[in-house]
């Protein structure tokens, strides 16, 4: 009992860790799709549409403000600076919530196999539905500042 009361605060002290950390990141790392943030071609937004990404959306929290970074939960605006300022935003999540399903890691060290599983489980069950939001967001927002970017040429 003791020792899945300390899995679950190494899981999340670690997650709340790299949510911290998260705002500092320097934004030139995020400005661009890295191999984990890149949409898959299957990622389409009437796939999101279809897995209910909006309503699941509105029923979890956001803690993008928590440790200084920014919300999530309001698009900033529809030019392309703010468009590209909150892809950084989605894409630092995104990051942040991939990385907080390897928290379960340092429990390989002292606990039995089942209960690294057990801890495994728990780290990646709880940040999917915040991927599936965050990736959903990102092919959405991608398409927009990419329909932007192509009027903007357009009209010069």
């Amino acid at each position: 009992m003791l020792l899945g009361v300390i899995d679950i605060a190494i899981i999340a002290g670690l997650s709340v860790l790299i949510g911290a950390a998260a705002p500092r990141w320097p934004d030139r790392w995020l400005r661009t799709d890295s191999w984990v943030t890149r949409p898959r071609r299957w990622e389409t937004p009437g796939f999101y549409r279809r897995l209910g990404v909006a309503r699941l959306a509105h029923r979890l929290p956001e803690f993008g403000e928590v440790f200084g970074g920014r919300s999530k939960n309001e698009v900033p605006g529809r030019d392309v600076a703010s468009l590209e300022r909150y892809l950084v935003e989605v894409r630092r999540a995104i990051w942040v919530h991939y990385l907080s399903m390897l928290t379960w890691l340092p429990l390989v060290f002292f606990n039995p196999w089942w209960m690294t599983l057990a801890g495994a489980m728990i780290a990646v069950t709880v940040n999917i539905p915040f991927l599936v939001i965050l990736r959903g967001n990102n092919v959405r927002l991608s398409r927009m500042v990419a329909s932007l970017r192509a009027r903007e040429q357009e009209s010069q």
